[in-house]
């Protein structure tokens, strides 16, 4: 068997591999292939598909997921506000000093 490294083919028609789609989306190669194996690609609304031993995602699934992060950076969200946890009180490292 040779290993037959040629020029990669083409994207299909309105799509871009992999490696192009998470530049596309600003994220690390590695992150998106993370969300590849765990389903999240899909949850996200931008499922990857195989064309070969290429995985390609439609540019249109992208650039919805951009609109939708978007939109929710934008818009307000009452429950948003109220997530985190009220902040404690500092605690000194000093020891407490002895009465005299």
């Amino acid at each position: 068997m040779h290993n037959r490294k040629g020029p990669r083919p083409s994207p299909p028609q309105g799509c871009k591999w992999i490696e192009d789609a998470a530049t596309h989306l600003g994220l690390e190669l590695a992150t998106l292939r993370k969300w590849r194996l765990l389903g999240k690609d899909a949850a996200v609304g931008m499922p990857g598909f195989k064309v070969g031993r290429y995985v390609a995602y439609k540019v249109t699934d992208l650039d919805a997921y951009l609109d939708r992060q978007y939109q929710a950076a934008l818009t307000p969200d009452a429950s948003r506000a109220h997530d985190c946890r009220p902040a404690e009180p500092r605690i000194s490292r000093r020891p407490a000093r002895a009465a005299a």
